[in-house]
């Protein structure tokens, strides 16, 4: 399991603006979750409320994030973006539940849950209450991401890519995605991003071959997946450690986090999805960019 921590790092973020329209965003800035807005350029990232894995609802108006107590348990909690006021989501039993999304529509979390001795994927109502596990599915997925249509889950299990169609009778549809690459370098859990349009997805994937220094895990990339073909393009560079990606509105754009092992610090980056220019930093010292449609 690839997961980069950030809590060691304690430092102020900078913003840079890189002709970028005004656009809400969450990021995790040393232990705390952040965000930022990229219409100001003198703007910096604003602390939230300690915690991990932050992501920002479809309106920018709340960040869903992990909150960690004093024993390590997990739990879901949200902030207010405005104000910082944050509070658990109630009704989620158990101690250990992480890495929220919100549902395409912003009414729902889905996230990772612990139960009976293995991992599940769990909902809630943002508001609290009507927890659900899912159950009985076609597939378990390991890492996940909804279309835009909030009937269909883009999901992958070390092994393979599928989409789960939830239809209202409650009935799981499965349909597989034949990749036109290997997918030995998956990790769960972690970020599946779909574009704007719901037709491609952002995710990452460790590269070995890139090497790197031997008392390090192997460097990723950032993998563009065409989902009504299957086609993986790399769209980061090589020699770039890059994951945890995230669309821009226009879905021609994305950003995502390049962490530097010399320093071990992270950077937020902004590339094109057609690899047409080559990605440019716009905050330093911070990672997991989460963007508001």
């Amino acid at each position: 399991m690839r997961r980069y921590s950030f809590l060691l790092i304690s430092c102020c973020a900078l913003l840079s603006l890189v002709d970028v329209r005004a656009q809400s965003l969450s990021l995790q800035l040393d232990s705390h979750i952040a965000v930022a807005e990229f219409s100001d350029a003198n703007a910096r990232p604003r602390k939230l409320a300690k915690g991990s894995d932050p992501c920002i609802s479809p309106d920018g108006k709340l960040v869903a994030f992990t909150r960690y107590d004093e024993d390590g348990n997990r739990f879901i909690a949200i902030a207010d973006a405005a104000t910082g006021k944050w509070s658990l989501v109630k009704g989620i039993p158990g101690k250990n539940s992480y890495l929220p999304i919100w549902s395409p529509d912003g009414k729902e979390l889905y996230f990772n849950y612990f139960l009976n001795d293995n991992w599940a994927v769990a909902r809630v109502d943002a508001a609290g209450g009507g927890f659900q596990i899912l159950k009985d599915l076609p597939k378990q997925p390991g890492s996940y991401g909804w279309l835009p249509n909030g009937k269909e889950l883009l999901c992958n299990d070390l092994e393979s890519f599928f989409v789960l169609t939830f239809k209202d009778g409650g009935a799981v549809a499965l349909r597989k995605i034949a990749t036109s690459a290997p997918l030995t370098g998956l990790s769960t859990p972690g970020r599946i991003a779909v574009s704007p349009d719901g037709k491609r997805a952002l995710f990452d994937m460790s590269v070995p071959e890139d090497g790197g220094p031997q008392d390090h895990e192997p460097p990723s990339a950032v993998f563009l997946l065409d989902i009504a073909t299957g086609r993986i393009t790399r769209v980061t560079p090589k020699g770039m450690n890059a994951f945890y990606a995230s669309w821009l509105p226009d879905g021609n754009e994305f950003l995502f986090t390049s962490f530097d092992v010399k320093t071990s610090r992270p950077s937020i980056c902004r590339a094109p999805a057609d690899g047409s220019a080559k990605p440019t930093v716009v905050i330093k010292n911070a990672g997991e960019p989460r963007v508001a449609r």
